[in-house]
């Protein structure tokens, strides 16, 4: 979905911030490419609760948002705001403002080939198991060691921590249990 540049030509583009329509994240990127601009639209995997079930769905990392590729010295800014599902260039003053290449490279990086965001610890939670021993890392219960009670489908996590000589469960987020080997 995301070619990048040369280099040679990388120097003259810049990224700019693009709001689209309503529901028309995906309208609105494919109508770019269509017209030879390099869209980005990072997205990420979240999941919703429905009734007693979890369901995981992907959705842009920023709602609302995606990043277009331009040479500003062409200047297509009319024909970018009249895509198809595009509301409009983000401005700050009379032209369009300018994200750093620095910030969308980031992102790139950590996005994999479908622009989904990647978890940066993904392989940590998979080590993560009911009955393994993890030290928590954050919150009011930082540097506790717990046991791992049960794991729930939203990365929300049991813990068994022991608190003036009484087992207690408390739940935490994923992110804040180190997993000890």
């Amino acid at each position: 979905m995301i070619e990048k540049p040369d280099t040679a030509t990388m120097h003259e583009l810049r990224w700019y911030l693009v709001q689209f329509k309503p529901n028309a994240a995906q309208i609105a990127a494919r109508n770019l490419e269509n017209q030879s601009f390099v869209a980005f639209l990072p997205l990420q995997e979240i999941t919703k609760r429905k009734g007693k079930l979890f369901q995981r769905q992907i959705c842009p990392l920023f709602p609302g948002y995606l990043f277009v590729q331009i040479d500003p010295n062409l200047g297509p800014w009319r024909q970018v705001n009249n895509t198809r599902g595009v509301a409009r260039l983000v401005r700050l003053g009379a032209e369009p403002s300018v994200v750093p290449n620095e910030i969308i490279e980031a992102l790139m990086a950590r996005c994999d080939k479908q622009s989904i965001l990647r978890q940066s610890n993904e392989t940590q939670f998979s080590q993560l198991q009911a009955g393994n021993q993890a030290q928590v890392t954050q919150g009011p219960f930082s540097g506790f060691i717990a046991t791992i009670s049960d794991i729930e489908p939203n990365n929300r996590i049991h813990i068994l921590i022991e608190i003036m000589g009484q087992t207690t469960k408390v739940a935490i987020n994923a992110d804040a249990l180190q997993h000890i080997s």
